[in-house]
C-alpha cells in the first residue's frame, strides 16, 4: 500500500538577533501545497500542536489581527454631506447641519488634518499629536488663531464621535487647549450715518438707484437679519407688518435652513414693508410668484448674489461719506446690521423676545452682538419710532 503523503509540513525561518519562527505548509485534498503560514511559535513541538489543531477544527488560517484603519481611510467620508455618519445621524435627530458647514470642515480636514494624520493607524493619535499640530500652524503665522481653533474643534467633533461609536477609548483632542483669540471689534453705524443711508432721496445719491440694494440694507438694519436670510427671503414670505424667516442662501449651496434651524416671525416697521412693496411693484417678474425671491438674480429662484450686496454695501458708504479706508479701519460689515440692530433693541424689550426675532440661541450670544458703549442708545426710542418701528 502506498504511503500517504503528509498533510503538512513545518520549516523554521532564521531571524536576525532572534530565535528562528516556524511555518507550516497544508496539503491541501488534491495534494496541492498552499502558501506558508507562521505558527508564531519558536519551537517545533509549539508549532506541531499549532498545525495539528487547525486540521482537527477544520482552520488552515491563523488568526489574525484585523488591519488598523489609518486616520485617512477613517475620515473619507467625514463632512461629505450625504456621506459623513455623524451629519447623518444628526439630521436624523433633527438637526440642521449646512452644506456650507459641512463643505468648511471638510476644507479644515483635506488642508490641514489629513496631510499631517493621513497614513497615521486611527488608535495611534496622541493628545501630544495635535497639541504639535496646533503649534506648528501657529508658528508658520498663516492662519489666525481663531482658524486654528476650529481645525481643533474639527477634529475634536471626529475624534468625540469616534468614542461614541467605540471605535476609540479616548478622544485625543479632548485636553488640548485652544489659543486665546484676540477678535478685531467689529464696528457698528452711529444713527446719523443709519439715517443718512436711508434718508428720502437716498436711493439715487446713496444706492444708484437701485431698490433691491437699498432694500435689503434697510431690512437688514431693521431687523437684525443675516445676509443669507435676507437673500432667500420669498414673495410668500412678507406679509403687511411682519416676514417669515424659513430659509437661508448660499450662493455654492443653494437654499438651506436658517442658521442653528432658527426659523422666525420677524417684525418689520413700516418704513420698510413701504420699501418691500415698492420692491414687488417693480419687481423683474412682473407678476410674481409665491416662491420668486424677492431680491432677484438670473432668474425666479437665485437671488443677488452675497458678493454684489456686499460690494453696493461697501459703494453706499462711500457715497455716504464713509471712505473704504475709515470703513476697514472701523470694521464696518453689512453683518454689523446685526449688531445694530441688536444694541438698539436690548434692553427695551425683555432678552427672549430679541432672541425670537434675531434667532439667538443664547443669552451669551446676545451680550456678543451688544455694543453697550454705543453713543446713540438714548436715542433708541425715536429711533424705533422714526426708523424701525418695531411694536
Amino acid at each position: 500500500m502506498p504511503k500517504q503523503p503528509k498533510r503538512y509540513y513545518l520549516y523554521a525561518r532564521k531571524r536576525a538577533g532572534q530565535p528562528p519562527i516556524w511555518y507550516v505548509r497544508f496539503r491541501d485534498e488534491h495534494g496541492a501545497i498552499g502558501s506558508p503560514l507562521c505558527t508564531e511559535a519558536e519551537d517545533h513541538a509549539r508549532a506541531e500542536r499549532w498545525a495539528v489543531e487547525r486540521l482537527l477544527d477544520g482552520t488552515r488560517t491563523p488568526a489574525r489581527k484585523p488591519k488598523a484603519k489609518t486616520f485617512g481611510e477613517w475620515a473619507a467620508p467625514w463632512w461629505i454631506h450625504e456621506s459623513c455618519p455623524y451629519i447623518r445621524e444628526k439630521i436624523a435627530g433633527g438637526f440642521s447641519i449646512s452644506q456650507k458647514y459641512a463643505a468648511v470642515r471638510r476644507s479644515y480636514l483635506t488642508r490641514h488634518l489629513l496631510p499631517a494624520f493621513k497614513d497615521r493607524p486611527l488608535t495611534s493619535l496622541t493628545p501630544a499629536d495635535f497639541r504639535d499640530m496646533k503649534m506648528r500652524l501657529l508658528g508658520e503665522g498663516e492662519l489666525s488663531p481663531s482658524t486654528i481653533n476650529r481645525i481643533l474643534g474639527t477634529a475634536r467633533v471626529m475624534f468625540g464621535y469616534a468614542v461614541l461609536m467605540g471605535e476609540l477609548e479616548n478622544n485625543p483632542v479632548a485636553p488640548v487647549k485652544e489659543l486665546k483669540e484676540n477678535p478685531a471689534v467689529r464696528g457698528i453705524l452711529s444713527l446719523e450715518e443709519l439715517r443718512h443711508l436711508f434718508a428720502p432721496g437716498a436711493l439715487l445719491t446713496i444706492w444708484n438707484n437701485d431698490l433691491r440694494h437699498l432694500t435689503a440694507n434697510l431690512l437688514a438694519a431693521s431687523t437684525g437679519m443675516r445676509l443669507g436670510e435676507c437673500q432667500a427671503l420669498q414673495v410668500q414670505h412678507v406679509h403687511d407688518d411682519h416676514i417669515e424667516v424659513r430659509h437661508s442662501w448660499d450662493d455654492k449651496h443653494g437654499r438651506s435652513a436658517p442658521k442653528w434651524g432658527s426659523a422666525r416671525l420677524v417684525p418689520i416697521p413700516s418704513r420698510t414693508a413701504l420699501a418691500l412693496d415698492d420692491l414687488l411693484a417693480v419687481h423683474r417678474w412682473g407678476d410674481t410668484r409665491p416662491t420668486d425671491v424677492i431680491f432677484w438674480g438670473k432668474d425666479r429662484d437665485t437671488p443677488l448674489s452675497k458678493t454684489a450686496i456686499l460690494e453696493g454695501f461697501k459703494s453706499a458708504l462711500v457715497r455716504a461719506g464713509i471712505p473704504e479706508e475709515e470703513r476697514k479701519r472701523r470694521i464696518l460689515l453689512f453683518h454689523g446690521y446685526r449688531h445694530l440692530f441688536n444694541t438698539i433693541v436690548r434692553g427695551q424689550v425683555p432678552d427672549e423676545q430679541l432672541r425670537r426675532v434675531t434667532g439667538h440661541k443664547t443669552v451669551a450670544m446676545s451680550d456678543n452682538y451688544d455694543h453697550p458703549g454705543a453713543e446713540h442708545l438714548t436715542d433708541v426710542r425715536k429711533v424705533q419710532e422714526k426708523l424701525f418701528a418695531l411694536k
